[in-house]
């Protein structure tokens, strides 16, 4: 597989050049607007002698960098719609044919407390389809792995059995072409990323390339050999990152994020890659990566200071790719490629937990945009990182202070509409520049021929627009929930990093109040403000106070399946896997009801119970305490503590304990001969 690098190259460079000087031009314009609207009206808004007053000078500074801010999303996502319209300008890569010797790429999915259910639903659907396609992609061969971190020892002792349960149930012309291995550290060291390092480390000779996937991932097997493909093509490319596209969630609020992220994602992702090139960015799942140059670069450094912005890396995809980037490696994304899978959350208060670990995360890598040796692109990544979420703070600054300019800083009776309104007027158009890529979406929908996957050409229009004031409402309460996030990273309050919620499980209003109240409370305090002090800008604020008024109803909207079933039933929000269900999405619901159909039928039962009475059950789980290494022998103490908790039942021993006991094998062969005795007697 060969590409022009040479004319990609020039095509990179042309990319930035244009996006940088749009942006150049924007910004300029728009901050000379911004001062010139709040440094008219008279001599008597004297600052130092200048024409600025104190809030009107704090609000032109916060504007200056939001506005560039946007200015740049701006034009990233107008190349991108130019790029997808005008195809012929993308990049494309020509077939060699089969690879001249064989490949075998390892499949790392790890998991932390996850449903064993699911996970090993979809490999199964995964596995299945890579043994229909492999006669048609001769010379690649893949082999599942399962790293499990779990620290819930029935959720732990339950991926054992579902691994098991499947390895027996495959039949042999899919075993034979791909393998499912699973193993269970007993120390989570370095979380996700000391996981994959752990891997890497211990099992991946045999494997030149690994395609690393969430517990929630769904990848068709096309999209793998494909990806396989193109990493053996090209000795230089480190790691191929394939957008994953959010699917199979029922709420309100999963079906908009679903439809966004089809229908506007395109055209972001085709700028970003057009700017990025060969320095692109990694987004921890659903790429392939050469282990060589994972091995070789991705040694995650400590940073110095204490935790939350000092310490362990938590994001470490960005700090992954930028560290392969500096020696040398090419770090892409491959926007044309589908068949990518992942699920959203359900709920917003899901979505803003998994938010606020992700913007520790984040904030940690406003200390690297300033490191020796990263690619300025590289650091472009790191600041758009932080931006992410510091812009939510600005911004409520921003607002502040334009209050408190028009307040305190009047301009004289002279001045015109723009010397008094026009502050807001260009607040107004940043929220147009921020709305008009979704326009840029559905356009390029139409002109695509893609409108049927969407449900047709009127309904994607609706669809869009129904997103777009649902947007509007939830922006000021995201504001208040980053800017939350923000300020208690900076006051060094530490996330726990802990398993990720994946149920639909609704919104009452008990909960919706209890999230949510402080919300509308701002809401009716700010109304209050704005209507005493500032009558005439109520009207600009309505979009703003709105979304904090309404914050508890919303919450509870948004997290209703039966609304979200309701938009689907009328053709609204509609994603093109709706309109033609993929093979390999209906090979992970069969699947996925062979594993918990069984159980259905059955009165439940604690694994660790059902471990120390089933001999199979135990010898499973001593094979994988071998082949993990993780075998253990606690100490004479420990076990005479666990043995004195066994003799009153084995739900009376500690939690830690438990988890530890499960790592000595011995001591497991003893309690299970002592299980079996209660029994017969």
């Amino acid at each position: 597989m060969t590409r022009d690098t040479a004319s990609e190259a020039a095509g990179t460079r042309a990319a930035r050049w244009l996006i940088g000087a749009a942006t150049f031009v924007l910004s300029v314009l728009g901050i000379a607007a911004y001062v010139r609207s709040v440094a008219s009206g008279g001599p008597d808004r004297g600052f130092d002698g200048g024409e600025l007053g104190f809030w009107d000078a704090a609000s032109a500074a916060l504007f200056a960098v939001l506005w560039t801010w946007i200015a740049f999303s701006f034009c990233v996502a107008t190349f991108g719609f130019c790029r997808r319209i005008f195809s012929a300008s993308r990049p494309t890569w020509s077939r060699d044919g089969s690879p001249e010797t064989s490949l075998k790429t390892a499949v790392l999915v790890p998991v932390y407390n996850e449903s064993p259910d699911d996970v090993f639903a979809r490999i199964e659907a995964m596995m299945r389809g890579i043994a229909r396609e492999s006669a048609q992609n001769p010379g690649i061969e893949f082999d599942f792995f399962v790293l499990s971190d779990s620290t819930n020892v029935d959720t732990w002792l339950a991926e054992e059995q579902t691994w098991a349960n499947l390895r027996d149930r495959l039949p042999a012309d899919v075993s034979q072409v791909c393998r499912v291995f699973y193993r269970h550290r007993n120390e989570n060291k370095g979380r996700k990323a000391g996981n994959i390092a752990d891997f890497c480390h211990r099992w991946s000779q045999p494997y030149p390339f690994m395609i690393v996937l969430d517990a929630d991932s769904l990848m068709a097997p096309s999209t793998m050999f494909e990806m396989t493909r193109r990493m053996d093509g090209d000795p230089e490319l480190g790691i191929l990152q394939v957008p994953p596209a959010p699917i199979g969630r029922a709420s309100l609020f999963a079906r908009l994020q679903q439809f966004a992220a089809q229908a506007y994602g395109p055209v972001f992702v085709e700028g970003f890659d057009a700017w990025a090139g060969d320095q692109g960015n990694y987004w921890g799942h659903n790429a392939i990566i050469r282990v060589e140059a994972f091995c070789q670069c991705c040694d995650l450094p400590v940073l110095p200071g204490q935790a939350p912005l000092g310490g362990e890396i938590l994001s470490h995809d960005f700090v992954e790719a930028a560290l392969m980037v500096r020696r040398g490696w090419k770090v892409r994304l491959a926007t044309d490629l589908a068949g990518s899978y992942e699920e959203c959350p359900t709920t917003l208060t899901d979505y803003a937990q998994r938010d606020q670990r992700w913007c520790q995360g984040n904030l940690q890598h406003s200390r690297l945009v300033v490191s020796e040796g990263f690619h300025p692109v590289s650091r472009l990544h790191f600041a758009s990182g932080v931006m992410s979420y510091v812009a939510s703070p600005l911004w409520i600054l921003f607002t502040v202070t334009c209050l408190a300019g028009w307040a305190f800083d009047q301009p004289a009776a002279s001045a015109d509409w723009f010397d008094r309104f026009g502050r807001f007027a260009l607040f107004g158009a940043a929220m147009v520049m921020l709305l008009i890529p979704k326009a840029y979406g559905v356009t390029e929908i139409w002109l695509s021929g893609r409108s049927a996957q969407f449900g047709g050409a009127i309904r994607v229009a609706l669809s869009a627009v129904l997103e777009t004031v649902m947007s509007v409402l939830l922006s000021p309460i995201m504001a208040v929930l980053h800017s939350r996030f923000v300020v208690s990273t900076l006051r060094g309050r530490k996330v726990h990093w802990g398993a990720q919620q994946r149920d639909e499980h609704g919104v009452t209003l008990g909960q919706a109040a209890g999230d949510f109240g402080g919300m509308t409370a701002i809401g009716i305090l700010a109304t209050a403000v704005v209507a005493y002090a500032a009558p005439p800008l109520l009207p600009w604020f309505v979009p703003i106070l709105a979304g904090w008024l309404l914050a508890i109803p919303l919450a509870m909207m948004l997290g209703s399946r039966g609304l979200g079933v309701a938009m689907q039933r009328l053709g609204l929000l509609i994603i093109p896997e709706e309109t033609d269900s993929p093979r390999l999405y209906d090979d992970f619901k069969v699947a996925l009801d062979q594993n918990v159909s069984p159980k259905q039928d059955t009165a439940p039962e604690r694994a660790l119970h059902r471990l120390l009475r089933d001999p199979a059950f135990l010898l499973t789980h001593q094979q994988v305490v071998s082949a993990s290494e993780s075998a253990v022998t606690l100490s004479d103490e420990d076990r005479h503590e666990v043995l004195r908790h066994y003799d009153i039942g084995v739900d009376e021993i500690p939690a830690p304990l438990q988890r530890r006991m499960l790592c000595d094998v011995g001591l497991l062969r003893q309690m299970h001969v002592g299980s079996l005795s209660r029994l017969s007697a």
